[in-house]
């Protein structure tokens, strides 16, 4: 399957949407394993990310910036 590709889905009363299992696959969410995603805003567009996967990249990049704004800390609080 090619890495672009547009997929559609219906919206129920209660704003309820089921996501294709293909765009799971892509995300790396197994559906019925109580996994979850994330929908972040940006302006006008919204993004569906595997939520592990966006928490993890997120706590990796706060440590970044930690030890970029304190280079002497070795990430362990006194």
């Amino acid at each position: 399957m090619s890495n672009s590709f547009a997929a559609t889905s219906l919206v129920w009363v209660n704003g309820q949407v089921t996501i294709p299992k293909y765009i799971l696959d892509v995300l790396g969410v197994k559906s019925g394993h109580h996994e979850s995603v994330t929908f972040i805003v940006e302006g006008d567009q919204v993004r569906l990310v595997n939520s592990a996967e966006f928490s993890m990249q997120h706590l990796q990049n706060n440590l970044k910036l930690v030890q970029t704004t304190n280079p002497e800390s070795d990430g362990e609080s006194a």
